[in-house]
């Protein structure tokens, strides 16, 4: 098979509501969804943990499939040659003839570096978009923490419960 376009999802960004899957015919985009050795030895995580990481990811990956969305699910099994994501996601890019590799910005900074640095040196065209999984957008962060200069976090908790209009009393103040 051939697709345009390559969506990588990470284990804690398995949200069936992002506009990603809003359309329902994409047959030139390739969802994947992959356990990684990398995501499981970094720190030390309870079993557990893995496990149901794993198996939310399962069950993401068939609920897919299952909407008609073309996904990939790799086990550990599969990416076992695989030692970091950007050589896996270059890996499936060339095997698919992706000319596009898209991705969710990751919530930790270690994985934002990595597909940062995986971008720049991309024989790809590499993109991310919001997870969505939070009220300000990514792009959005740098207009209320700037570098190098202390926040308190109650005036910005404060300015986003007005702006989204949460937890407000009647006069319009936050309570």
């Amino acid at each position: 098979m051939q697709y345009a376009t390559l969506r990588f999802i990470f284990g804690d960004q398995l949200n069936a509501s992002h506009s990603w899957f809003k359309n329902k015919s994409q047959p030139d985009t390739l969802y994947v969804i992959a356990e990684l050795k990398q995501e499981t030895d970094y720190v030390k995580h309870h079993l557990q943990k893995v496990t149901a990481f794993f198996a939310a990811m399962e069950n993401f990956a068939t609920a897919l499939k299952n909407a008609n969305l073309n996904c990939l699910h790799l086990t550990l099994d599969n990416t076992e040659d695989d030692a970091t994501l950007p050589e896996l996601l270059t890996r499936l890019a060339k095997q698919y003839q992706c000319q596009n590799i898209e991705y969710q910005y990751p919530d930790e900074y270690r994985l934002k570096k990595q597909l940062a640095d995986f971008s720049q040196q991309s024989e790809f065209n590499v993109n991310a978009v919001d997870s969505e999984h939070f009220l300000l957008t990514f792009n959005d962060i740098d207009q209320h923490f700037k570098p190098n200069k202390p926040v308190k976090m109650e005036f910005f908790y404060r300015a986003m419960r007005k702006r989204f209009n949460i937890l407000m009393d009647d006069d319009n103040q936050p309570r």
